[in-house]
């Protein structure tokens, strides 16, 4: 059992961003170059939220009708700071400034030994939050309009 870390984007950025991957990828390598470490900000897997709802070590127990809404950003066992956090969602919110963005710290277990991950809205702004203080198991939403204004 391990903790891990993932952004839920609103599904319309790709739809949006018809090349948003090769942006999400020139995006990241330029934050790393910036960090000068080889952090593991590039190593993510991106999936739809009912691919990521299926995948066996995530106990994610969502409405039915937010399953198409997202595309979920999967860094694994990386955690961003929370100044390169705070910057990937103000340039997501340049793509697509409408929606919300969805931070989560999950238990990755096969098993499923842990509660399901539940949705919880935060309603301090981005400038306020600390990865930190990031609940485990709980989704935490962010509106994108007010990402660039607070942060």
């Amino acid at each position: 059992m391990s903790a891990k870390f993932c952004i839920l984007i609103p599904s319309k950025i790709l739809r949006i961003e018809k090349h948003f991957r090769q942006k999400l990828d020139s995006w990241l390598a330029e934050a790393e170059a910036a960090n000068l470490s080889n952090c593991g900000l590039s190593n993510y897997a991106l999936y739809s939220l009912s691919e990521f709802e299926k995948r066996p070590d995530v106990n994610l127990n969502l409405p039915d009708n937010i399953g198409d809404r997202y595309h979920v950003i999967d860094w694994g066992f990386y955690f961003m700071s929370d100044a390169i956090l705070r910057d990937f969602l103000s340039w997501l919110a340049q793509i697509y400034v409408y929606g919300e963005v969805g931070v989560l710290k999950y238990w990755s277990d096969e098993l499923r030994r842990f509660p399901p991950i539940k949705i919880s809205k935060i309603q301090q702004y981005i400038s306020h939050f600390s990865m930190k203080n990031l609940p485990l198991d709980e989704l935490c939403f962010f509106l994108l309009g007010e990402i660039n204004e607070t942060s």
